[in-house]
């Protein structure tokens, strides 16, 4: 797995520009850092996930369905240490689990690298700073994405659940005219993720009654709470 041979240009000059850091003079992570994704054998997750999908303007079909991350076993692979972890859903708390899916996660001294559908995305670069910048496809050939933190040190609410001193990481947040692209992962120490919220949505544009409105078109609202855990308080 090897990184990518070059980062394009604009992605440099932004990390330039803000003084942040991208895979560079990386030191080793100091504990509080890597306790914003914990890993050990037998820890999971289990969200509230609700998927808005948009067919027409402004109408939408909502979906809901809890899903389950358990870290089952660990192994190592040239001399790293993964960890899998297997995927579950169901519609309810009264209903059954089903297995629906298997990825692995290891950390190293300036990362945390997730397999999602079966290709390796960093999740986390170390230090968590302000100042730390990261292309999370440097692993694969998807376009660049850069990921930067924010709000480091807040509280932050999710349904009856509070976190202190978590920190954001954020993607794409953009909204104009035409379309809108939000992506926003929060972790609290000791616990891992906490929420997530993916939006990708464009806006109706086939009439001067809806042009600017921000009136929803088609796309994609995801988001994740956590609801269950080993590790919450």
């Amino acid at each position: 797995m090897g990184k990518k041979n070059n980062v394009s240009t604009i992605l440099w000059l932004i990390l330039l520009g803000m003084g942040g850091s991208c895979q560079k003079n990386r030191q080793e992570p100091a504990p509080q850092d890597t306790s914003y994704f914990p890993l050990q054998i037998g820890d999971y997750w289990i969200y509230q996930i609700v998927q808005e999908k948009y067919i027409t303007t402004n109408s939408s079909v909502k979906y809901l369905y809890q899903f389950q991350e358990r870290i089952s076993s660990s192994y190592y692979q040239n001399n790293q240490l993964f960890y899998l972890i297997e995927e579950s859903m169901r519609q309810t708390e009264q209903s059954g689990w089903k297995l629906t899916g298997f990825h692995t996660v290891y950390k190293s001294p300036s990362e945390v690298i997730t397999q999602e559908n079966n290709v390796f995305v960093v999740a986390l670069a170390f230090p968590i700073a302000l100042t730390t910048f990261w292309n999370s496809n440097v692993y694969n050939t998807r376009p660049d994405t850069l990921l930067h933190y924010q709000n480091l040190g807040h509280s932050f609410a999710v349904g009856q659940l509070g976190f202190k001193n978590t920190v954001s990481v954020v993607g794409a947040n953009d909204s104009t005219l035409v379309n809108q692209i939000k992506k926003l992962r929060v972790y609290a120490p000791n616990i891992g993720l906490v929420y997530r919220e993916e939006t990708v949505v464009a806006f109706c544009q086939s009439s001067s009654a809806c042009i600017g409105k921000s009136m929803i078109e088609s796309g994609t609202k995801l988001t994740w709470e956590l609801i269950a855990g080993n590790r919450l308080p």
